[in-house]
């Protein structure tokens, strides 16, 4: 069986045949903070964002994952504390669900599966704990810079002569969101990507970034 690039390895596939699955729409919240869930998920299809609210009432979004990512992240300490974040769908998305026990007891008798799982989680702290750094970058063009290279790495296709394109619509709102900039800072940035040839957009809300002149300006 062939994969696609966010597809469910096949093991993982097996093990959870006789899990319920969940449609949900974009923009619709799955978790809470401060919720202390039964279930855990295992995202099947679509794009989850991790975020908290500022003072202000912004969002200030932690990470974006994909298939399999499990959620909430505190499985894997656990599930003994209230959540920190809150677990959001940005597009339209399947979820396996499980009880918390049942997919700690799987975890515990199935060592293919615990791999897989474990190995994405591995690289989403991977991903978290770069981006956690970008943020600390003083120059509004790094952060941008540090985001387009995120979505490149983890959410983007390659399409043609260094071309990739985000697999999902993006807006200034989001950059800038993921960076920690307000959106006026973030357009500005992004024309002067545009004008570089680093950044495209064929539709509104269509992203491509150049991987060769990103890899130059880096």
């Amino acid at each position: 069986m062939e994969q696609g690039p966010d597809s469910i390895p096949f093991l993982l596939q097996r093990a959870l045949r006789s899990a319920r699955t969940r449609q949900v729409p974009s923009g619709q919240i799955i978790l809470y903070e401060g919720d202390v869930p039964q279930e855990v998920f295992i995202l099947k299809s679509g794009v989850v964002k991790l975020y908290d609210i500022d003072d202000q009432g912004g969002e200030k979004i932690l990470h974006l994952v994909k298939p399999p990512a499990v959620i909430p992240f505190a499985f894997f300490s656990g599930m003994h504390d209230p959540l920190h974040w809150f677990y959001t769908t940005l597009t339209d998305c399947e979820l396996y669900v499980l009880p918390v026990t049942e997919l700690q007891e799987m975890t515990r008798s199935g060592s293919n599966l615990a791999e897989i799982l474990t190995n994405h989680f591995s690289d989403d702290v991977h991903e978290l704990l770069v981006r956690l750094n970008s943020l600390s970058k003083t120059n509004t063009q790094d952060k941008v810079m540090a985001v387009l290279r995120f979505l490149m790495v983890r959410h983007a296709t390659e399409r043609r002569a260094s071309w990739w394109r985000v697999n999902f619509p993006v807006n200034h709102q989001l950059i800038a969101d993921l960076c920690g900039i307000t959106r006026e800072s973030t357009s500005i940035v992004m024309k002067e990507l545009l004008d570089k040839k680093l950044v495209r957009s064929p539709k509104l809300t269509t992203l491509e970034i150049n991987k060769k002149r990103l890899d130059t300006l880096n």
